[in-house]
């Protein structure tokens, strides 16, 4: 799967009052922790099958909440060491790929190669840069994290931590004979990852058209977006321009808007994400005057060639909501930027939410949610539906990019009917076993 997470922008983005950005959802008005007699019949038949059952609900969900905040935890480190390995801010060192150095760490027994050593001692005595948002992001969260402990010692003991889990998936899970199954199963115990990308628009945006050309009828007045992540430092081809960003409420609204699914003044948004951090971005940002910069998280090289219907997308993108800057190649990759006007648009509404053990009592005629269902394991999925069917209003649809087959058994318990699936191709790889793709599934609730 391709990872999941606007100049001028005039449209109001909800009056929704959901909590504190970065508090905890317990005791937020509005939002509740799932409850045993809100899981439908046929799912406690699922999960009861899966070792859970009314006695031991309310253990488990406490349980789920703290492994969850541990793993958010967790994922924060890992973008850390992926930015001290590639970031060039702090140091003048050749950048070097995570996961080369995941197999150099197992081919060297378990030490720190010399390279990357040398990149974690820069990265230790680094100064704060308040000109450097990306460098001051991480910068901070070493502070925070390594607080009474030796720096480099902290570091070095991340680093061991995300190459073990690096080396895992990509060079022994994946070699498995049910490589995709091994894989998944890591991701289900892995650091959570706030990454995005602008590539998981281009999916949620063919839905959306799909959704039109059904029903073209069909307004949309109210979304939840689920998990959007923000681009502070991804696995591979790290760039520091810019500080990092959160992309995907904008473009689901621009999309809404270009596809005529919604009135400018009368959607209305939330967003949703675990990571404080995320939300912490999103509220910053709100009333203020940002310019949002794009660039494709693929890049073209002699074997991998965007499809022509991916490069109209990134083309399009933002056009919903204002002019954007003229599509330009940097690199191979494609880049554009959009001018934001918060200041006429204030009132997002954002929290910060777990939404395997929380719900929002509040019903949308959209949810979309794009690569954040992996890191679930099967009974966390069908608690995260359970919650996020709740908060569907009568015939709205969920909008995702998930392929496990327990997908279609939970949605069909819970009377999410379908409406539309497909895979589309983002870039093409030249003597690759399959090119760049991605899917989506769209299904609708009863009415």
């Amino acid at each position: 799967m391709i990872a999941n997470r606007a100049p001028g922008i005039l449209v109001m983005l909800g009056a929704i009052t959901l909590g504190t950005a970065g508090g905890s959802s317990q005791g937020t008005a509005g939002v509740r922790e799932i409850a045993w007699t809100d899981v439908a019949p046929a799912i406690q038949r699922l999960l009861a099958a899966r070792g859970l059952d009314g006695a031991t609900f309310a253990a488990h969900i406490s349980e789920i909440r703290r492994r969850n905040e541990a793993r958010v935890r967790e994922g924060d480190l890992d973008h850390l060491i992926y930015y001290v390995l590639q970031s060039s801010s702090f140091t003048a060192l050749p950048r070097i790929e995570p996961a080369v150095s995941a197999k150099a760490f197992v081919k060297n027994g378990g030490s720190i190669p010399a390279d990357a050593r040398a990149r974690l001692r820069a990265f230790a005595a680094a100064k704060r840069n308040a000109r450097d948002a990306r460098l001051t992001y991480f910068h901070d969260l070493l502070a925070a994290e390594a607080e009474g402990v030796s720096r480099p010692d902290f570091l070095d003991g991340q680093y061991i931590r995300a190459m073990r889990f690096l080396h895992e998936k990509e060079f022994v899970a994946v070699r498995q004979p049910d490589g995709p199954q091994a894989v998944g199963a890591l991701y289900q115990a892995r650091g959570l990852s706030t990454d995005t990308s602008v590539e998981a628009g281009y999916v949620v945006y063919l839905g959306l058209a799909t959704l039109q050309q059904l029903e073209p009828r069909r307004r949309i007045r109210s979304v939840l977006v689920v998990g959007p992540g923000l681009d502070v430092a991804p696995r591979t081809n790290l760039l520091d321009a810019g500080e990092p960003q959160s992309y995907q409420p904008f473009a689901v609204m621009d999309a809404l808007l270009k596809l005529g699914l919604a009135a400018r003044y009368e959607i209305k948004v939330a967003i949703v994400d675990i990571n404080p951090r995320v939300v912490d971005w999103l509220e910053r940002v709100r009333g203020t005057r940002r310019r949002l910069h794009l660039v494709s998280g693929v890049a073209e090289t002699d074997r991998v060639r965007f499809t022509s219907d991916f490069r109209q997308y990134f083309e399009s993108i933002g056009k919903g909501l204002s002019t954007p800057t003229p599509l330009e190649e940097r690199s191979g990759r494609l880049v554009k930027s959009m001018d934001m006007d918060l200041r006429v648009a204030p009132r997002f509404g954002m929290i910060c939410l777990d939404i395997v053990v929380d719900r929002i009592d509040r019903r949308f005629d959209l949810i979309v949610v794009t690569n954040v269902f992996p890191y679930l394991s099967d009974a966390e999925l069908l608690l995260a539906l359970t919650n996020l069917t709740a908060m569907l209003a009568p015939g709205g649809v969920l909008l995702h990019n998930e392929p496990r087959p327990i997908l279609a058994e939970a949605t069909s318990a819970l009377r999410l009917a379908l409406l539309h699936s497909r895979s589309v191709v983002i870039a093409t790889v030249a003597g690759g076993e399959s090119p760049l793709y991605d899917s989506i599934w769209m299904h609708r609730a009863p009415d």
